[in-house]
């Protein structure tokens, strides 16, 4: 089962969270529930009127509030703003002791971002220097780096950072100018460079940054800059090109990148040309197989007989394990099971020994009759977490099990982050969801497994739902099943199970599998919500509902989004005769490409064959981790659910 893609859930969401939280935000304070509460709404106001005075530079009223404020959990953050203000006035030592005093906190980084370009800008470069002794992460902030370093005086270091950052298939920002200019200047940019990063472009596609540099070439090089730019409009040429020039690295990583292309644009062309293009270059035998790869890569679903058997014999010399799988799944889809067998017994030892092999070499096992074999196959893969594992369980009819630990099981202790527990707290307490969840990443950098289990599990005690599922996959926690898949937004999820007629569990599954339970989740194509509904498919959705749909932002609710997400998984599920395989498929894929993937294998395969045979990985891992996390679900809510039913097991695919 594809678990590590839970990452793709979060990484894909604006990470967003709108939970309820309690507001005490320390035990010891010997009030009343109701005084500490009216504490805190007084402090929310200060810390309000502070920001106000803070942006009007009304300095003695912001003073006056900020005196007040000692013990309000986002005190740091109106230290902060007052700091930026001033930021650029600031000694490299000011600011230095600023960021340590304050290192717990995201914005750390950013005052230091801030104030070497500051730095930069004013030309102030022993100071940059002094604040960034190393190299830093972005482009813009290297390219000042090693400028300041030329500017004192430190011309190896310059050129060599100079180099790197030219050394690039994409373009330069801006704040690069001055470093490359420098390095030009000093003759530092030869032709060779320039051609270096010419093919690099080439593999970007970038034809007129090509031509850009193809004219910064001295007149020795021309030649070589128009076999770049030949090869680029013309990458049929490639064979000739590749027996006619003389073998350099340079002419070998060209021929690579002209025969990829051509493979891109004409694939028969390609494979006619393939070997005079491997031989001209004298390829070893590890670069051939990686053109051969490649080629091959491209001719998975071909119907011509003649390329289908040069693919073959390409892929029957291959190591590339992804491309053997490829291969396999694609003698599914045509019902060719002796070609299955072929290949899986091709894949290397390491590939046949995961669960997802072995349960197919019990599969080829039982279709050739051997019962015993297959049944020794199934058995070693029980007990696993893992959508092979319960599949296994569920041909040989018994129960799903897998390894589950409790947060008991951790030692560590939160007392030492009660500080950012409590500003997270009060963030979520005030609506600002960007920050907690910054806080919360931050927070969890670097910690061991003991103490992401102990922040995990505070988190699920404060109902931080998109939090806790976070922190277990930050620290790669996929025993800990309960702080994995969290109980969150029952009510709604009952309510809507009733109404719609939908197990509880499908919903929990699907919404924990599309956003990780962040109830504000937006995917880089604009799906939002705990269900991840794209607007105008809940647009739709609502209309055939008989609701109002109140815009996108609405999806943000979570009564709205369950409201509308179980609407549509319901008539997904309608489509497909209560199939949750082709309904899972379709909400993720669309219903278009479940209809020509169920046309393809025409009904001939099982419900195991179809999962598997499923072109997209994203999908394929999707279905599988849905029917996996109903299953724990199920467990979890005392309502266990099989891995597949009865009429999923019946059907044809």
């Amino acid at each position: 089962m594809n678990m590590e893609n839970e990452w793709k859930a979060i990484v894909s969401s604006n990470i967003n969270l709108r939970v309820i939280s309690g507001l005490v935000l320390s035990v010891g304070l010997l009030l009343s529930p109701l005084m500490r509460a009216s504490t805190l709404e007084q402090q929310r106001e200060r810390y309000e009127q502070a920001q106000v005075a803070l942006e009007d530079n009304d300095l003695a009223a912001y003073q006056a509030l900020r005196a007040r404020l000692d013990d309000y959990p986002l005190t740091p953050y109106l230290d902060y703003r007052e700091f930026i203000q001033t930021l650029f006035a600031k000694s490299p030592s000011e600011v230095e002791a600023f960021i340590e005093q304050y290192s717990a906190l995201p914005f750390s980084t950013t005052v230091k971002d801030r104030y070497l370009a500051h730095l930069a800008a004013t030309e102030r470069w022993e100071n940059f220097i002094e604040v960034q002794p190393m190299p830093p992460r972005s482009q813009v902030l290297r390219c000042h780096y090693y400028y300041a370093q030329s500017k004192l005086g430190n011309k190896d270091v310059a050129w060599q950072g100079a180099e790197t950052l030219w050394l690039t298939g994409k373009s330069t920002h801006d704040a690069c100018d001055p470093l490359l200019n420098t390095w030009q200047k000093a003759g530092q940019r030869t032709d060779e460079l320039v051609l270096d990063r010419m093919l690099l472009v080439y593999a970007e596609g970038n034809r007129a940054r090509l031509n850009y540099l193809s004219k910064q070439l001295g007149a020795k090089s021309k030649a070589s800059g128009k076999s770049v730019m030949a090869l680029f409009d013309k990458p049929e040429g490639v064979a000739a090109f590749s027996k006619r020039s003389k073998v350099t690295p340079f002419n070998q990583n060209l021929t690579v990148l002209a025969y990829k292309k051509l493979v891109r644009s004409d694939i028969a062309e390609a494979v006619k040309q393939f070997h005079k293009t491997v031989q001209g270059q004298h390829f070893g035998e590890a670069k051939r197989q990686s053109l051969a790869d490649y080629t091959a890569s491209r001719l998975m679903a071909t119907d011509d007989e003649k390329l289908q058997k040069w693919r073959d014999n390409a892929l029957a010399k291959t190591s590339n394990i992804s491309l053997l799988e490829r291969r396999i799944r694609q003698a599914m889809r045509e019902d060719k099971w002796d070609e299955v067998k072929v290949w899986v017994e091709r894949l290397p030892e390491e590939a046949k020994q995961t669960t997802r092999w072995t349960f197919w070499q019990a599969r080829l096992a039982e279709r050739a009759g051997d019962q015993a074999q297959a049944e020794k196959k199934y058995t070693q893969i029980l007990g696993q977490r893992d959508f092979y594992s319960a599949a296994a369980a569920t041909v040989l009819g018994k129960p799903i099990t897998y390894p589950v630990k409790t947060a008991g099981d951790a030692h560590g202790e939160v007392k030492e982050y009660q500080q950012t527990l409590e500003r997270i707290e009060e963030l979520i307490a005030v609506d600002k969801l960007l920050a907690a969840n910054r806080e919360w990443h931050y927070l969890l950098r670097g910690l061991d497994n003991d103490k992401i289990v102990s922040l995990a599990a505070y988190a699920a005690t404060n109902k931080w739902h998109h939090l806790a599922v976070q922190a277990t996959i930050s620290g790669q926690l996929w025993d800990y099943v309960e702080l994995r898949f969290p109980v969150a937004h029952k009510w709604w999820f009952d309510f809507f199970s009733k109404k719609r007629e939908l197990p509880v569990t499908s919903m929990m599954a699907l919404a924990r599998q599309e956003s990780a339970l962040n109830i504000e989740a937006v995917s880089p194509v604009g799906a939002r919500g705990l269900m991840q509904l794209m607007p105008a498919t809940a647009k739709e959705t609502a209309k055939k509902l008989g609701r109002n749909y109140e815009g996108k932002n609405s999806l943000f609710d979570p009564g709205v989004n369950i409201r509308l997400g179980s609407g549509y998984l319901k008539m997904m599920l309608e489509q497909y005769d209560n199939n949750r395989i082709f309904a899972f498929a379709a909400y993720n894929a669309g219903p278009s490409r479940v209809s020509r993937w169920r046309n393809g294998t025409d009904g001939r395969l099982d419900v195991y064959a179809f999962i598997e045979a499923i072109p997209f990985n994203e999908t394929r891992g999707y279905v599988q981790n849905i029917l996996m996390f109903e299953v724990y679900y199920g467990d979890l809510t005392q309502s266990p659910v099989p891995l597949l039913k009865e009429n999923e097991l019946n059907a044809k695919y």
